[in-house]
């Protein structure tokens, strides 16, 4: 039988480290337990407008906006079209 070369075979991606994925696993569990009702979706964005604006690696987003909820700060709430 003859088997025809596929050409190169690509080197695996970097697998993530299990601890670094649990720690962003238990944060963001946190933050969706700290989050007010209904809001979530903002609060995510919060998150993400820090790693955007910001540059912050998601872990240390999550963790401020963890902070600021638990300082009071509560997310815009979106307004009706």
């Amino acid at each position: 039988m003859d088997v025809e070369a596929i050409g190169s075979v690509p080197t695996p991606r970097a697998a993530v480290p299990a601890g670094v994925t649990a720690e962003l696993s238990a944060a963001r569990k946190q933050l969706r337990e700290a989050a007010p009702p209904d809001s979530w979706g903002a609060v995510l964005a919060e998150v993400q407008r820090l790693q955007t604006m910001e540059h912050m690696a998601p872990l240390e987003a999550l963790k401020v906006v963890y902070a600021k909820l638990a300082s009071g700060w509560l997310p815009p709430v979106p307004r009706p079209l």
